[in-house]
This record gives structure tokens, sequence and C-alpha cells, in this order.
């Protein structure tokens, strides 16, 4: 094994995947009970609760978006992601300032667009 290799069968990651899923907010817009759910893709109430506590099956997420009329893509929350922005700026070759956000940038922009007014 090389040594940058990173052996990922060695690391633990604990996904809560009933937080990652939108099934019961699905259901809620569309006014549909578990149970109803359940008896509609044709499992019991307690085996898809089950299932979604658990890790469930692609099989599984692919009843559950048929059921919903959805993609299984959609039935994950999407999150969206915060630029990464690290680093300093100089202006005129002013003090280095650190940024650390968007919105330092933002910030900085903005008191060079006043100055230059």
């Amino acid at each position: 094994m090389s040594p940058n290799f990173i052996d990922m069968s060695k690391q633990k990651t604990t996904i809560d995947i009933e937080n990652e899923l939108r099934v019961k907010e699905l259901l809620a817009e569309r006014k549909i009970l578990m149970k109803d759910f359940a008896d509609m893709i044709g499992v019991k109430r307690e085996t898809l609760t089950r299932s979604l506590k658990g890790n469930p099956q692609y099989s599984t997420l692919k009843a559950i978006a048929d059921g919903l009329n959805v993609s299984v893509p959609e039935l994950f929350k999407t999150y969206k992601a915060t630029p990464l922005v690290d680093g300093f700026v100089s202006v005129n070759g002013d003090t280095p300032i650190h940024v650390g956000s968007v919105t330092d940038l933002k910030k900085i922009v903005a008191d060079l667009e006043k100055a230059d007014k």
C-alpha cells in the first residue's frame, strides 16, 4: 500500500440517514400518513420506518421515490456549499488583511468602492 493511500475501510463514518432524507417532508407536503404510504408501496409501516432509520437499500429508496413520484436523488436533502475563502489581501502595500469568508471579501470591496468615490 502506498504511503499516501488512506484506507477508508478503517475510517469510521457515522451518517444519520433519517436526517438526510426528505421522505417525511415529502409525505407531509402530500398530506399522506406514513402508514398509508407504506400500504401504497406494499410494505409494513414498521418496515418502512426501520429502513429509513437504518441503511436503506437502493431498491427501497427506488420504491419510495416511485411512490412519491420523484427521483431517488430528490429524496435527499441538498446543501448549499459555502464557498471556501481564506487568504490575505493587501491594498496599495498596506498591512495584509485576513479574509476568511465571502462576507469579509465583500466588506473589503465595499470599503474600496467607498474610498474610490
